[in-house]
């Protein structure tokens, strides 16, 4: 397996690449690519994904990098809701299964049009290049990846979405911070 820092050099080379910025060469499949990372390379993976924003924007080679922060919208959708404080009380109270089940509820993980789905479809600009979803270690165990994935391809799928996963992705099964299996996911290219 290749390294974190080999992985994001990568990255960067497809991304700069207009066949990858324009879906080209998937035989129809959806253009979404999984970068697996070691937990402790999050700081790096920070780094880098704010260095390719900041230099592959649309004012130096016609970039529109477009970052969703899944934990930073899961605190915004609590708070729009009023709840922040009860949600910060109950895992306190409750426990953190009860808290999972509960915010799960809360922001609709079950369905098709969950409260991301929701948020990324207004707040995603007409005309992005690509989509980084980010903040997937951070709503651990609470949110998992594979809901989003699953119900995200409705609104974003004509151009690419790379998830940075901080554990493993073997092309069917995630497994977060290399312990705890999700269900599968088989439709995302894996970013080595």
């Amino acid at each position: 397996m290749t390294n974190t820092t080999e992985k994001l050099k990568h990255l960067r080379e497809k991304v700069a690449d207009p066949d990858f910025q324009q879906s080209r060469g998937l035989s129809n499949e959806v253009s979404y690519y999984i970068l697996a990372f070691a937990p402790q390379d999050q700081p790096l993976v920070t780094e880098e994904i704010h260095s390719m924003e900041q230099q592959l924007n649309r004012e130096t080679i016609g970039m529109d990098i477009v970052e969703f922060n899944l934990y930073n919208i899961m605190w915004e959708l609590l708070d729009d809701m009023g709840i922040r404080e009860d949600v910060i009380a109950m895992e306190a109270s409750d426990g953190i299964d009860y808290l999972t089940e509960q915010l799960n509820n809360a922001l609709e993980m079950t369905s098709s049009d969950n409260l991301f789905v929701q948020y990324m479809q207004r707040h995603l600009p007409k005309d992005p290049v690509i989509v980084f979803v980010t903040g997937i270690g951070e709503i651990f165990p609470l949110i998992r990846a594979h809901k989003v994935l699953n119900t995200m391809h409705q609104i974003v799928n004509s151009v690419p979405v790379v998830f940075f996963y901080p554990g493993t992705y073997d092309s069917l099964s995630l497994s977060m911070l290399g312990e705890s299996k999700e269900d599968n996911y088989y439709r995302a290219f894996q970013i080595n």
